[in-house]
């Protein structure tokens, strides 16, 4: 049950980040599509895909954060569609782990999800599409510690 001044997040995981991405920004996850590649595209942008009859990025989050490559989709990855200025963006995670209601307090121990990329694709994400930067900017990485909170049959995400 949310408690005043709780957010709701979808919470996902890529790689060995859990992270949570505030509600607000998600249309819809769905299984990963058929990617084209783009040419000198980013690291972390695995190419482009029709999602809606729309073309729309793909990034990949583990390549966003942990500076490696983007490997492609794998058997249990998805796509989360997020609203972009003039449409939207294809983020491609490992797994969608689903909703959880987060405390601001909570928030406030929890480090933005960009703070932890520090491989220079700031800067480029900026360039490409400064709304993705700020969606992505009001995600959260989410510790093991308050994930295990989270996971209590209590569903107490505060200490």
């Amino acid at each position: 049950m949310p408690t005043q001044g709780a957010r709701c997040f979808l919470m996902v995981r890529a790689r060995a980040w859990m992270c949570a991405l505030p509600l607000e920004e998600v249309e819809e996850t769905m299984r990963p599509l058929p990617v084209r590649p783009v040419a000198s595209a980013p690291v972390f942008v695995r190419g482009v895909s029709v999602v809606r009859g729309q073309s729309a990025p793909v990034v990949s989050l583990a390549a966003l954060l942990d500076g490696e490559g983007a490997v492609g989709s794998g058997d249990t990855a998805r796509f989360v569609s997020l609203k972009a200025t003039g449409g939207r963006v294809a983020l491609e995670v490992d797994a969608v782990l689903g909703l959880r209601w987060l405390d601001e307090a909570t928030l406030g121990d929890v480090p933005p999800l960009l703070r932890a990329s520090a491989h220079g694709h700031l800067d480029y994400l900026g360039a490409l599409d400064g709304q993705l930067m700020a969606v992505l900017d009001a995600a959260h990485l989410v510790p093991p510690d308050v994930w295990a909170r989270l996971e209590q049959p209590s569903g107490k995400a505060s200490a």
